[in-house]
Protein backbone atom coordinates (compact mmCIF):
# COMPACT_ATOMS: atom_id res chain seq x y z
CA UNK A 1 0.00 0.00 0.00
CA UNK A 2 1.23 3.19 -1.23
CA UNK A 3 0.25 6.39 0.93
CA UNK A 4 0.94 9.83 -0.52
CA UNK A 5 1.95 12.72 1.85
CA UNK A 6 0.55 16.53 0.72
CA UNK A 7 2.60 19.01 -0.23
CA UNK A 8 2.90 22.08 1.82
CA UNK A 9 2.37 24.22 -1.58
CA UNK A 10 -0.89 22.62 -1.85
CA UNK A 11 -2.61 23.35 1.43
CA UNK A 12 -0.95 27.13 1.54
CA UNK A 13 -3.08 27.58 -1.82
CA UNK A 14 -6.19 26.10 -0.24
CA UNK A 15 -5.61 28.41 2.62
CA UNK A 16 -5.08 31.13 0.26
CA UNK A 17 -7.99 30.69 -1.82
CA UNK A 18 -10.62 30.51 1.21
CA UNK A 19 -9.15 33.71 3.15
CA UNK A 20 -9.92 35.27 -0.55
CA UNK A 21 -13.82 34.08 -0.41
CA UNK A 22 -14.11 35.02 3.47
CA UNK A 23 -12.87 38.44 2.50
CA UNK A 24 -15.00 38.83 -0.76
CA UNK A 25 -18.47 38.20 1.93
CA UNK A 26 -17.27 39.99 4.56
CA UNK A 27 -17.24 42.86 2.66
CA UNK A 28 -20.63 42.22 1.04
CA UNK A 29 -22.56 42.57 4.37
CA UNK A 30 -24.86 45.17 5.23
CA UNK A 31 -24.58 48.08 6.93
CA UNK A 32 -26.79 49.01 9.91
CA UNK A 33 -29.32 51.21 9.57
CA UNK A 34 -31.95 53.82 11.17
CA UNK A 35 -34.65 55.12 9.99
CA UNK A 36 -37.01 57.51 12.38
CA UNK A 37 -40.97 57.63 11.57
CA UNK A 38 -43.46 60.53 11.00
CA UNK A 39 -44.22 60.45 14.69
CA UNK A 40 -41.17 60.53 15.97
CA UNK A 41 -39.86 63.43 13.86
CA UNK A 42 -43.14 65.44 15.06
CA UNK A 43 -42.53 64.41 18.92
CA UNK A 44 -38.90 65.78 18.27
CA UNK A 45 -40.13 68.95 16.68
CA UNK A 46 -41.89 69.96 20.28
CA UNK A 47 -39.95 71.98 22.59
CA UNK A 48 -39.48 70.48 25.38
CA UNK A 49 -39.64 73.48 26.91
CA UNK A 50 -43.03 74.45 26.13
CA UNK A 51 -44.27 70.70 26.42
CA UNK A 52 -43.48 70.95 30.42
CA UNK A 53 -44.50 74.32 31.01
CA UNK A 54 -41.07 75.75 32.07
CA UNK A 55 -41.50 79.88 31.00
CA UNK A 56 -38.81 81.54 32.16
CA UNK A 57 -41.54 83.55 34.21
CA UNK A 58 -42.63 80.49 36.36
CA UNK A 59 -38.95 79.87 37.07
CA UNK A 60 -38.16 83.28 38.13
CA UNK A 61 -41.43 83.46 40.65
CA UNK A 62 -40.53 80.20 41.43
CA UNK A 63 -36.95 81.44 42.49
CA UNK A 64 -38.51 84.57 44.07
CA UNK A 65 -40.67 82.77 46.28
CA UNK A 66 -38.34 80.16 47.29
CA UNK A 67 -35.54 83.43 48.12
CA UNK A 68 -38.66 85.02 50.46
CA UNK A 69 -39.93 82.03 52.08
CA UNK A 70 -43.68 81.99 50.93
CA UNK A 71 -42.99 78.96 48.14
CA UNK A 72 -45.33 75.90 49.41
CA UNK A 73 -44.64 72.95 47.25
CA UNK A 74 -47.85 70.67 46.50
CA UNK A 75 -46.70 67.62 48.73
CA UNK A 76 -49.31 65.09 47.27
CA UNK A 77 -48.15 66.42 43.47
CA UNK A 78 -44.50 65.70 44.47
CA UNK A 79 -44.82 62.31 45.91
CA UNK A 80 -47.02 61.12 43.08
CA UNK A 81 -44.21 62.14 40.48
CA UNK A 82 -41.65 60.50 43.10
CA UNK A 83 -43.87 57.10 42.78
CA UNK A 84 -44.11 57.78 38.80
CA UNK A 85 -40.49 57.64 38.50
CA UNK A 86 -39.65 54.92 40.82
CA UNK A 87 -42.29 53.02 38.85
CA UNK A 88 -40.68 53.66 35.38
CA UNK A 89 -37.16 52.81 36.82
CA UNK A 90 -38.47 49.59 38.28
CA UNK A 91 -37.76 50.36 42.25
Amino acid sequence: MRINGVQPSKIVNLYNGNKKAIENSSSKSSKDSIEISSLGKSLSSISTEDSFGNSNEKIERIKKEISQGTYKADSKLTASKMIDIMKKRGI
